[in-house]
């Protein structure tokens, strides 16, 4: 494609831009200033800039709004390769760009171009005076950068009116790459650049992608929405340059079931950063919703909850390098969803408990076999969204965290999450302050009708067994009977059993009855129980309402007698 591009400069060679008949006749002025030229190629269709004054120097072309191809051409390039790639080093008054670019050779005269440069080669170019370029450690310049800024809006412009069609009927070619698809629901459709164009259709939905460049070298993708029924609307998003240009489209129920647009566009970066917006139709129109920006590259839709809608499946991004490095972050479940029109975290809501269940479980066996504070600060935030912050906190190996966080992540310079604390005593202190201010609840949940029927339970030091329970049996008196504890100090209670021990997380008194939703560790798993217990004279009827830990349903304890003083049994 550059082959073609690459006329229209040699032509400058030979005549120059102005005072040429053969000039006039081809290009089209657009505008000017006071170092470039900017017209229209009426032979190969596109626009470009040309310094003033001289035959050789910086060239731009713009094919359309998408493309722009930087030239640096002199006759005394003539000696390169044509299409073989140069290492070069640009410099431009204070400023200097390494790189690499690739030749064109055309009737003796020689040049080095790219292709959507990078944004740091575009700044180079800015405000600056002149330009040389050095190849094989020779210079070849300086070259007047006058005018630079001006250029790359004016060029810009021209591209935008050649989409636009201003300089008459749009080319064969990009009518020919413009090509409608239909794409099914329940899908994220991957994009890049080339989907420039490209029209998506699903049902009542048709869906146009396009892209825009700025003079800064950043990109925009522009997604033009339009519902059968409802109008249009479009959604614009930040995207990465160049190649990095990608995405991703579905269309899925956002609400009410009803089908809607899922739009993400990743910006670039080796961690960074996907944003997504939502499309929808309401009952007069087609509304946008920004979702929000979120790192990594692409969303996953799921119908978390089975009601017919979908979720966003996310993470709390806040979590990353504040414990740890990125490799070693786990952040903790973030659940978003479309609600009455507006973007919500929807991560509480009790029909996403069983998601946070096993997402607790998990990162709490992560945290137990790597000891990680990166790891076990997104247990942690697990725990602390359903009320078992203490209660995960206490079956940690908080000794081998603190040993292997590294000590300048102690240190918090995040207003938010530290509010004025500087420096943290420990991994414990660091990750209840954070979060804590980042809105997750940390403290105690246990009222005082809790605390005091667990305080009469301790009271059996011995504990309860099943009744008629034979010596054999794993949770007689003789082995390992049900035994209670709390902490007035610290306002936390557990339950312990044959090889395993159940901290309380949230708690509350129905009548009689303690229900009670447990966070259970044992021979190295992890595991979640909601727990009934009913006093019965000196007897406890115990209930797993899960059956994580009595499968058979309801089971009655006898408290165990007491053990002889200087009794050595266990």
């Amino acid at each position: 494609m550059f082959r073609r591009f690459i006329s229209c400069v040699s032509l400058l060679f030979l005549v120059g831009a102005a005072g040429s008949a053969i000039a006039e006749e081809r290009y089209q002025p657009f505008a000017e200033n006071r170092g470039w030229t900017v017209a229209y190629d009426r032979q190969d269709k596109v626009c470009i800039a040309s310094p003033k004054g001289a035959k050789d120097g910086l060239f731009f072309i713009r094919p359309n709004g998408n493309v722009v191809v930087v030239l640096v051409a002199t006759s005394k390039l003539g000696w390169l390769t044509h299409e073989q790639d140069y290492d070069v080093v640009v410099h431009t008054d204070r400023r200097k760009w390494t790189g690499t670019m690739r030749a064109n050779v055309t009737d003796g005269s020689g040049g080095l171009y790219l292709t959507n440069p990078h944004a740091s080669f575009m700044a180079a170019l800015r405000d600056a005076a002149r330009m040389t370029l050095s190849v094989d450690n020779v210079s070849y310049g300086p070259f007047s950068l006058s005018g630079s800024s001006d250029t790359l809006k004016q060029i810009a412009n021209c591209a935008r009116a050649l989409d636009r069609g201003d300089f008459g009927p749009a080319r064969t070619e990009e009518t020919t790459q413009a090509r409608e698809v239909t794409i099914g629901s329940g899908m994220m459709v991957d994009w890049t650049r080339e989907d420039f164009g490209k029209t998506y259709t699903n049902g009542e939905w048709a869906l146009t992608l396009n892209g825009e460049d700025s003079d800064e070298g950043t990109a925009t993708a522009v997604l033009s929405v339009r519902h059968k029924d409802k109008g249009e609307t479009a959604i614009r998003l930040e995207t990465g340059p160049d190649e990095m240009a990608r995405g991703q489209i579905g269309i899925y129920p956002l609400q009410w079931a009803e089908p809607g647009v899922v739009f993400s566009s990743f910006s670039g970066g080796a961690h960074c950063c996907t944003a997504v917006a939502l499309a929808h139709a309401s009952d007069d129109a087609v509304k946008t919703v920004e979702l929000g920006t979120f790192d990594g590259f692409g969303v996953t839709p799921a119908d978390l909850d089975e009601d017919g809608n979908v979720e966003f499946d996310l993470r709390d991004d806040r979590f990353l390098y504040a414990f740890s490095s990125y490799a070693e972050s786990a952040p903790p479940v973030k659940i978003m969803g479309l609600r009455d029109g507006e973007a919500r975290d929807v991560t509480r809501e009790d029909a996403f408990r069983p998601v946070l269940e096993r997402r607790l479980t998990a990162s709490m066996r992560a945290c137990f076999e790597q000891s990680t504070a990166g790891v076990c600060a997104g247990a942690l935030g697990n725990a602390a969204l359903m009320g078992y912050f203490p209660a995960a906190l206490e079956l940690m190996a908080l000794e081998e965290i603190d040993k292997q966080m590294e000590d300048y992540f102690l240190d918090c310079d995040d207003t938010t999450a530290c509010k004025g604390q500087k420096r943290f005593e420990d991994f414990a202190e660091a990750v209840a302050w954070r979060l804590e201010n980042w809105g997750y609840g940390t403290q105690a949940v246990l009222d005082d009708k809790v605390t005091a029927f667990v305080e009469e339970l301790a009271r059996a030091k011995d504990g309860y067994a099943p009744e008629n329970a034979n010596a054999e049996n794993e949770y007689s008196c003789g082995m390992g009977p049900l035994t209670f504890e709390y902490d007035a100090a610290k306002k936390r209670a557990l339950v312990r059993g044959y090889e395993y021990g159940c901290n309380f997380g949230a708690a509350a008194m129905l009548k009689d009855s303690l229900v009670v939703d447990l966070l259970c560790s044992g021979e190295a798993d992890f595991w979640m129980d909601r727990h009934v217990y009913v006093r019965d004279g000196e007897a406890l009827m115990s209930l797993s309402a899960t059956g994580a830990l009595d499968a058979g349903g309801a089971t009655r304890f006898d408290r165990c007698p007491a053990k002889p003083a200087g009794s050595s049994q266990p």
